[in-house]
């Protein structure tokens, strides 16, 4: 599951790409170009704990300030981002929280045949109560789950610009560890390493054929007392991906994974997995964006793994060059292997974003989210509806 403070960082780092702000940067005498941001709101959630009956509501004020410092030589290009989301619940002091986000890139051109990438991330975030680990018992739990993961990856890529044919040889270590809660979060610490290989081939119509190979060893630090979770995931997809025009991009490759638990007790899975991202501008003011997934993923709760198929749907128009709106739909379905449940997610999501100056935007936004599972107490129903500015230099 992706982490809430994951989420708010990229909302705040990427607002410089986004329809309005223009933030301004300032450069330092070692060339860096600096450029803070801040992005700010209110909002009410009627159901923080994500809880089936008894739901607590509350007005949450949340701050995220943010700087990136970017050195680009035409060669080279060097990013390091950090950035802190505090939340404040004004009925329920115990669900605030503070994350932190440090993180850095380095891409260089190391020739005219190969180039170089390496990332690394840093976060110390939380889930919601009611969410991730403790989905179904938030009225049980005090306060968040806390937790830290590190992330270190790169690749090495061989190929000519001019050249059809490209090879990218890639690595990824990821660490997550648990603050608090032991007694039940001190199964899922983990580390992982995968590495993998891509084989790319362009062609002459805006596409490009894609193979890609990788295996994942992933290792816990503590044996579950059901059965060891230590496993191997392998996967190959094969399949292209697109840039015809500045109407039409996208990804769509299809493969077969499978996931070998180390403990024989363990029901191993293997099928066929997918992933699709279609984005289409019939005019340069509104897109659309269909997606769907479908992959095997280790459990935060019980069973043995889950096969999870995802759908997307969005829509974003441009109404004037000052206001934009977005429209989105989002369904998670979850079948549990090892125990008996079955959960369905739909979630929808509407924006307003209005370009109140060129260094402030002004969003109004809801997100509706209704959850559904054969297990009791795990379904709940949750609507936020709230305000947001994001402001530049």
């Amino acid at each position: 599951m992706k982490s809430k403070v994951a989420i708010m960082v990229a909302l705040a780092i990427t607002s410089a790409k986004s329809f309005a702000v223009d933030p301004q940067s300032f450069q330092t005498s070692s060339g860096f170009d600096i450029t803070p941001l801040l992005t700010t709101g209110l909002k009410y959630d009627d159901n923080i704990a994500s809880t089936s009956a008894n739901e607590t509501d509350s007005w949450i004020f949340s701050v995220v300030p943010s700087v990136k410092a970017v050195l680009d030589t035409g060669v080279s290009k060097t990013e390091l981002t950090a950035a802190i989301a505090n939340g404040t619940y004004f009925s329920s002091s115990d669900d605030n929280f503070t994350d932190t986000f440090i993180g850095g890139l380095f891409d260089s051109q190391l020739s005219e045949q190969s180039k170089f990438n390496v990332k690394a991330d840093l976060v110390w975030g939380h889930e919601d109560r009611g969410t991730g680990i403790t989905e179904g018992a938030g009225a049980a739990q005090e306060e968040p789950t806390r937790f830290n993961n590190q992330t270190l990856s790169g690749y090495y890529e061989y190929g000519a610009k001019a050249a059809p044919a490209r090879v990218r040889f890639g690595a990824k270590y990821f660490n997550k560890e648990y603050m608090n809660q032991r007694a039940i979060t001190q199964f899922r610490d983990y580390d992982s390493l995968l590495g993998g290989v891509n084989f790319y081939y362009d062609t002459m119509s805006g596409t490009t054929a894609v193979l890609e190979t990788s295996v994942e060893d992933v290792s816990y630090d503590f044996v579950d007392p059901t059965a060891p979770r230590d496993s191997t995931d392998s996967n190959a997809r094969v399949g292209v991906e697109w840039q015809i025009s500045a109407l039409t991009s996208g990804e769509a490759k299809i493969g077969y994974q499978k996931k070998d638990f180390d403990d024989a007790g363990r029901e191993d899975f293997s099928g066929v997995s997918w992933i699709v991202n279609a984005n289409w501008s019939p005019l340069t003011y509104s897109s659309f964006n269909v997606g769907t997934g479908r992959k095997a993923k280790d459990p935060l709760q019980g069973g043995d793994y889950i096969e999870e198929t995802t759908y997307t749907l969005g829509w974003s128009h441009n109404w004037s060059s000052s206001l934009q709106t977005n429209l989105s739909y989002n369904k998670m379905e979850e079948e549990y292997v090892g125990i008996v449940r079955t959960d369905e997610n739909d979630s929808y999501n509407a924006s307003v974003k209005y370009a109140f100056r060129r260094f402030v935007d002004v969003t109004l936004f809801t997100t509706v989210s209704d959850k559904t599972s054969t297990v009791p107490g795990i379904e709940f129903d949750r609507s936020i509806t709230g305000i947001s500015f994001d402001i530049s230099m």
